[in-house]
């Protein structure tokens, strides 16, 4: 009994916002014609007054019934029209609630700005929670599609040892060499999922994040020289050593890792790929070249996409779960840098990362901000 009067007043109709205004509209209309009556009073004089009141005498209580009824449905009205945009706003909430993937949103509201930028923020807010869930949805199906192959190679193999095969060193060797290679590619998937959760995650600090492009670059290119001496390289440089970024190292060396790597795993006729360094404008420009197999107009909006893969014959092979371009897309968009691909099928593929330079400050700029700081401490 208690828990249902506690209910009735709750949903009680007197608490809501309508009613509220009704009543303070009404109670604002009633003293504006109270006021009004007054001052006509005090204007007309009293015997006039009197002779007024004495020429409408038997219509006075019909007039002032009839001005209580309008001025109460007069204050409904604009209560009405106030509130109608909250509960278009509270039953889109309660829609949303009910089924987060629903395309109902709040509409426009011309007449007051501060509900209709409200409702600018809850369908904002709405499609990014739905894009979110989305991406949930996309990532968990992927992953399990990822994932399926590889298990139920490793099931069949063990499968097959434990009915006759381990009696058989060809066929036990065999399967030993193919699980492992399905668990490596599982450890490679894990790892490369890892990676792009941190991506998204990521933090960035760019007051203490700097970092001199050209060695990075330089590094990574003369390593990749030595680790594949059957591929022809170049580096074009046009950058000064001393121009700088606001990205940390290692982030700077994994993506170049990934965008060459795959250069690497797509050049499979034509095995040259090409490095570039420039400065346009107030960006600092990396590009990777390679002169592959190429991307086909329709991939090209896709390549960034998580577990999206060009080359469809390339899914089980170890290292290629399609993952590497959607952590540099991450990483790129975190650093408020840009990255860009050309390509053209049967030509090989350009990818190019731009990120704002970093001024270099100078000796007297670095002591005046010294000074600046020291002063606000």
């Amino acid at each position: 009994m208690v828990k249902k009067n506690e209910n009735n007043q709750k949903n009680s109709p007197f608490k809501t916002s309508q009613a509220i205004l009704t009543f303070g509209l009404t109670v604002g209309f009633l003293l504006i014609a109270c006021g009004i009556f007054l001052g006509l009073m005090v204007v007309q004089g009293p015997e006039l007054t009197k002779t007024v009141f004495a020429a409408v005498g038997h219509w006075w209580w019909s007039f002032l019934i009839f001005s209580l009824v309008g001025i109460l449905l007069l204050a409904f009205l604009l209560a009405q029209l106030f509130v109608w945009p909250m509960k278009k706003l509270a039953k889109v909430m309660r829609t949303f609630e009910e089924d987060p993937l629903t395309k109902e949103r709040v509409e426009p509201v011309g007449y007051n700005q501060e509900l209709n930028d409200l409702g600018i923020v809850l369908n904002d807010t709405m499609t990014q929670v739905q894009n979110l869930i989305q991406s949930q949805q996309d990532f968990v199906s992927d992953v399990s599609h990822e994932l399926r192959t590889p298990v139920a190679i490793v099931k069949g193999h063990l499968n097959l040892l434990e009915r006759w095969g381990k009696d058989d060193p060809e066929v036990l060797d065999d399967s030993l060499s193919s699980s492992l290679a399905e668990i490596k590619r599982m450890e490679v998937l894990v790892n490369e999922m890892l990676q792009l959760t941190r991506a998204e995650k990521l933090t960035v600090n760019s007051e203490q994040d700097r970092t001199a492009v050209w060695p990075v670059v330089d590094r990574v290119y003369h390593d990749f020289q030595i680790l594949h001496p059957d591929f022809t390289w170049s580096f074009d440089n046009s950058l000064s050593k001393e121009s700088e970024v606001a990205i940390r190292p290692d982030h700077l060396e994994q993506m170049l890792i990934i965008l060459i790597d795959n250069a690497l795993k797509y050049s499979t006729d034509r095995k040259e790929v090409h490095l570039a360094l420039a400065q346009a404008g107030a960006w600092i420009e990396i590009g990777v070249q390679d002169f592959g197999q190429g991307i086909a107009a329709e991939d090209l909006d896709r390549v960034f996409d998580r577990f999206y893969r060009v080359d469809k014959a390339r899914v089980h092979q170890p290292g290629g779960n399609g993952l590497g371009l959607s952590i540099v897309k991450k990483m790129v968009a975190a650093y408020g840098g840009q990255v860009q691909v050309e390509s053209a099928l049967g030509s090989g593929s350009s990818f190019r990362l731009r990120f704002p330079m970093v001024k270099k400050l100078t000796i007297a700029e670095n002591e005046q901000e010294d000074e600046e700081k020291s002063a606000e401490e």
